[in-house]
């Protein structure tokens, strides 16, 4: 163990166990001082034994009840997990939460994403989405698939694994729908930002489509609401405004249409997009629109977003911990052990 040099960096982890010293007291405190044996033979006199009559000393009296009380407090210390702070830092995040809402109706197996490689455009966003989420160490993020209906993946967390491994599962068919239905992702994404405080709440939703079937209601009606309560939506409209190859969606499946050999099966398809709508509801919450129709212009926009979206706040984290408990469980044990040798020895 380190020599404390700071007093105020140790702390006690689950201090309520502290209150079992009032209960150990109350029991040993009373075998300090010498009390009144009850006699358990009656016998006429007590002549014939005087010559064996032993008094106790008062190292025999004191001593064990000390070292147990000692060694219970010692004990009950270690379950109070005794910890010393070892890399308090001060750090400046954004105190920012966001959802993410990403489309996952079949239009996002189109390949018009990059040139260089045969991608669907859910990859493409897959690969931008993690890179934003590295930069966005200190903030609560969530995440939200949608078509028909929206599906949510990952609450806000501040947990980037967790995050991650749920925006792998990111998949078209994953909602077992293959239409789209932006005011069901706001709705989802507004609800999910709306239950926690924080310094700024954003919804970025990402789609390459327009609402299919058509909604009941508007999703301005939505987008009115989320300004309200301070939320603002950016909206990202991906993929090129011409006809470009596509993987085939097998509902059946529910993955890719193959070819005998296994092969992907690729048809030309146009897929149009409501870039009004997605204007409009970023317009109502004082956010922006933005439209990517490569890697390079999305990886763009998210930095965009990155900076756009960050409030100064500043708070101390103790990343790190050292654990003390195993000394006063050693002491106590030890005091335990040698109490009960006493008694049976030298006391």
């Amino acid at each position: 163990m380190k020599p404390f040099e700071d007093w105020d960096r140790l702390t006690l982890a689950e201090p309520h166990w502290l209150w079992l010293l009032l209960f150990i007291l109350a029991l040993l405190i009373p075998q300090l001082r010498p009390g009144e044996r009850r006699a358990s033979l009656r016998i006429s006199s007590l002549v014939n034994f005087r010559l064996f009559e032993h008094k106790k000393s008062w190292a025999s009296r004191l001593i064990p009840p000390a070292l147990r009380l000692t060694a219970f407090t010692c004990l009950i210390l270690a379950l109070a997990r005794p910890q010393l702070k070892e890399s308090t830092q001060s750090i400046k995040a954004s105190g920012v939460d966001i959802v993410m809402a990403v489309d996952l109706s079949a239009s996002m197996l189109a390949l018009d994403m990059s040139d260089n490689e045969p991608v669907t455009r859910l990859d493409v966003v897959k690969r931008v989405m993690k890179d934003f989420v590295a930069k966005r160490v200190h903030d609560r993020i969530g995440l939200v698939g949608f078509s028909v209906d929206p599906y949510l993946l990952s609450a806000l967390t501040l947990d980037k694994e967790y995050l991650l491994r749920n925006l792998e599962r990111l998949k078209v068919g994953l909602t077992h729908q293959i239409g789209t239905n932006i005011g069901g992702a706001l709705a989802e994404g507004i609800n999910r930002v709306r239950q926690l405080e924080a310094k700024s709440r954003i919804v970025i939703l990402l789609t390459d489509g327009k609402d299919d079937p058509p909604p009941q209601h508007s999703p301005l009606v939505l987008a009115e609401g989320a300004k309200s309560d301070g939320i603002k939506i950016y909206t990202i409209a991906v993929g090129r405004d011409t006809r470009t190859y596509s993987y085939v969606y097998d509902p059946g499946t529910r993955d890719l249409d193959r070819k005998a050999d296994g092969t992907p099966i690729k048809r030309l398809f146009e897929y149009p997009v409501d870039k009004e709508i997605l204007k409009e509801i970023a317009d109502v919450t004082d956010a922006k629109f933005f439209e990517a129709g490569n890697e390079a212009a999305l990886r763009g926009i998210y930095e965009k977003i990155d900076g756009l979206e960050k409030t100064a706040v500043e708070y101390d984290v103790n990343a790190l911990y050292d654990e003390l408990f195993h000394w006063p469980l050693g002491i106590g044990l030890i005091l335990l052990l040698f109490e009960i040798v006493l008694a049976r020895t030298l006391l």
